[in-house]
């Protein structure tokens, strides 16, 4: 099965089942997904309208780069199904592979969380110059990627501790903890300016 071509509806009954897969990391992606088709939604009306005609380079470029992510994380949906299947599977058989396969059940989660940061990157940048009548669509997707980063880097850690090879947990800990207070710090700033803005 692949979710990324099925209805949502099938997607949010398999996550409410009584299954392994999809979880918490497959729903973060499809929440960061979401967050960047709002992206992708204020883009395309500030394109569309004259008077953001002195933007319209900006917003299309911001558009492209929205899509690109849009497709990457809905990619991730069934990415992270699959690398929990295989983890599973592993596990079960106790496969000399294993430490592979936890790494492997990193790096998708990590993925999201990379995404989702150039996505935050993308509102911080939309808030000032996108269609004012769609400010708060961006501040949601703000909210939406900063819940869906985070939600993927427990993902991360949980799977890190079972990982030996200190250089790559060091290192993914450091990352994480840089994205992390970046994407808090633009959220905060989107926040601050929708608020300006409406209040």
């Amino acid at each position: 099965m692949i979710y990324a071509r099925d209805t949502i509806k099938r997607y949010l009954d398999d996550l409410a089942a009584k299954k392994a897969a999809p979880g918490g990391g497959s729903a973060a992606a499809l929440e960061a997904a979401t967050g960047c088709a709002l992206i992708s939604m204020v883009l395309n009306f500030t394109i569309s309208n004259k008077r953001y005609a002195a933007v319209k380079e900006k917003a299309e470029s911001g558009l492209k780069r929205s899509e690109e992510l849009r497709k990457g994380l809905l990619r991730l949906i069934d990415e992270d199904v699959k690398a929990y299947g295989s983890l599973s599977k592993g596990f079960k058989n106790h496969s000399p592979g294993l430490k592979r396969l936890y790494k492997d059940a990193c790096n998708v989660p990590y993925d999201i969380c990379r995404l989702t940061n150039e996505g935050m990157d993308l509102c911080g940048e939309l808030v000032s110059f996108g269609n004012k009548n769609l400010i708060t669509d961006t501040a949601i997707a703000a909210l939406m990627l900063e819940s869906a980063f985070f939600g993927a880097r427990l993902n991360v850690y949980i799977n890190l501790k079972y990982i030996n090879d200190k250089g790559y947990v060091s290192k993914l800990h450091k990352v994480l903890s840089i994205l992390g207070r970046s994407m808090s710090k633009n959220k905060n700033e989107v926040l601050r300016k929708t608020k300006k803005a409406i209040i």
